[in-house]
């Protein structure tokens, strides 16, 4: 006599499978919808809208400008931890301690550069407070790394761990290839003292001709690299939430949760640099859809739905 309970039970993970994955494929160009959307909003008004949001003396907006980059860098911090945590003491010597090295070396500098990279947008923080904040954080990551993953199978983890690399460093590297050549200059450059040497630039017209003599003249480099956002890049690199969850059995069924937790963190994120006259909507439009297309195509190219039955 066949076990009903018995096969329902076995048919029941399969069942959820099928429908996070239908909710899954259905968020995907709902999300993408809204980022045309929101891109053909700021290529009529993305002076408008700066102006009304403006307020480059916002504390939150200068507090988001400090740790807003942080998930970027806490998720090179559980990448490096990962490498340590799959090191085989078993296997080849030169092979373990080559991980194990390489691993703590990622950690540390992405634990250190986390924090010293605050000082520059908080610069009341004392650069060794905030560099130990960054190492606190560091640990933080990894005792939630730990947690979450204790469960989780070794093809589960290495199949994740390709997922982060690729999300940590992908969007980074691509934005900042695109930020130096469009040179688009910032909404604090339009509204400063130095604003009459520029004018608006809408997102679709690329290049400066004149950069290199607006760069002689004193005007910062930095100030010249609005499109993309950089920090709503680092921001949404948050969405990463939901590849750990799926590889934890412990968290998969709430792995929606954490997605939608790390697209309010990007949502904040994007706001603030807006408020703080550093970005138009179109650069935070621009920079959310590198790393949310980097995060679906990381997903598709390492197969991450069998993280749900690994």
């Amino acid at each position: 006599m066949v076990d009903i309970f018995h096969c329902s039970q076995l048919l029941a993970p399969e069942e959820d499978f099928m429908k996070h994955r239908s909710l899954y494929d259905r968020m995907i160009p709902v999300i993408f919808a809204c980022i045309l959307v929101s891109m053909a909003t700021g290529s009529f008004w993305d002076l408008s809208i700066s102006y009304a949001l403006l307020n480059q003396e916002s504390l939150p907006a200068l507090l988001a400008a400090g740790y807003g980059s942080m998930p970027n860098y806490l998720l090179g911090v559980i990448c490096g931890y990962l490498l340590i945590r799959r090191a085989k003491p078993s296997g080849p010597p030169l092979q373990y301690y080559g991980r194990v090295v390489f691993g703590g070396l990622v950690l540390a500098g992405c634990a250190f550069y986390g924090g010293y990279d605050t000082c520059h947008y908080i610069t009341e923080l004392p650069r060794g407070l905030a560099i130990g904040l960054g190492f606190g954080f560091a640990v933080l990551a990894c005792l939630f790394a730990e947690w979450t993953l204790r469960d989780a199978s070794d093809d589960a983890v290495a199949r994740l761990l390709k997922i982060l690399i690729l999300i940590a460093l992908g969007p980074t590297i691509l934005t900042h290839l695109i930020k130096i050549p469009w040179a688009r200059p910032r909404m604090r450059l339009l509204v400063s003292g130095m604003g009459q040497m520029v004018s608006f630039h809408p997102w679709y017209q690329p290049g400066l001709a004149d950069k290199a003599q607006l760069i002689a003249s004193g005007i910062p480099k930095d100030d010249l690299k609005s499109f993309p956002s950089g920090h709503t890049t680092a921001a949404a690199t948050a969405l990463s939430l939901y590849y750990i969850a799926s590889a934890s059995p412990l968290l998969r069924s709430r792995r929606y949760q954490f997605f939608f937790g790390g697209l309010c963190w990007t949502l904040l994120i994007a706001l603030s640099r807006i408020v703080i006259g550093a970005h138009f909507l179109t650069d935070v439009t621009a920079a959310f859809a590198i790393t949310f297309t980097i995060f679906v195509l990381g997903g598709k190219l390492y197969r991450a739905d069998l993280l749900l039955s690994e």
